[in-house]
């Protein structure tokens, strides 16, 4: 779900601004297919080229060879695009050959990645750009998710791999405050109850779990309705 929402955020707002096209959701098949190329060639850096591990992102690569070199054939200027996200993924990649996947800064190339595609599938649901452009709304949209799934990566910390540490559980609120505030301050009403929300999940759940158990199935729901919601009020607080 986090992977996904920003892109389909940026495709639903082009959608509203210009009306429907087909190659943001081409763009977006293509976007699945990396980070299923991400995903499984990561397995294979972490167990230092076993063989064993090589296969998956050999297939996943195929398939997305025969799904995105037609989108590049037809769109070259994507292409201008590439160098950011081969530096998010060569971290992601270190990060795994160092067995540091769940490291901050390895979720912060993550989550990165994840927050640059609405600037790539709003451009191109609103035109046919030579060379995809910024926009206001692909800015704004990669900014209030990146703030929501940040503060996802801290919460998740506190309550399953980092439970109890008190530095983590500052940070997180720190962090969801910084949102409420700076969401106050812009005045829209879908990014104050976001953040209000977010602000109350990562002060209350941590809180439960020093006094009784908070399974990681109950995170796991709690994560996907907020993201749910996320990608709702996104996308309201800009139409």
């Amino acid at each position: 779900m986090m992977v996904l929402s920003p892109a389909v955020a940026g495709i639903v707002a082009a959608w509203a601004y210009r009306g429907f096209a087909w190659t943001p959701w081409w763009l977006l098949i293509c976007w699945l297919l990396c980070y299923c190329v991400q995903f499984s060639a990561a397995r294979w850096f972490k167990s230092h080229g076993a063989h064993r591990w090589m296969l998956q992102p050999l297939v996943y690569c195929i398939v997305l060879c025969a799904v995105g070199l037609p989108f590049v054939v037809l769109h070259p200027g994507i292409l201008a695009w590439a160098p950011p996200f081969a530096v998010l993924a060569a971290i992601s990649f270190r990060a795994s050959w160092v067995r540091k996947e769940r490291s901050l800064w390895s979720n912060a190339a993550a989550v990165s990645a994840s927050c640059l595609m609405p600037m790539l599938t709003f451009c191109y649901g609103v035109d046919t750009p030579d060379i995809p452009y910024l926009s206001i709304p692909g800015i704004s949209l990669f900014l209030t998710f990146f703030m929501v799934q940040f503060g996802s990566v801290l919460f998740v910390k506190t309550m399953i791999r980092e439970r109890g540490r008190r530095s983590y559980i500052v940070a997180s609120w720190i962090w969801h405050a910084v949102m409420l505030a700076w969401w106050t301050f812009v005045g829209n009403g879908y990014l104050i109850a976001l953040a209000a929300m977010l602000l109350i999940r990562a002060v209350a759940l941590p809180m439960i779990a020093r006094r009784r158990t908070v399974r990681p199935l109950a995170v796991g729901i709690t994560e996907f309705v907020t993201s749910t919601a996320s990608l709702i009020l996104n996308i309201c607080a800009l139409l």
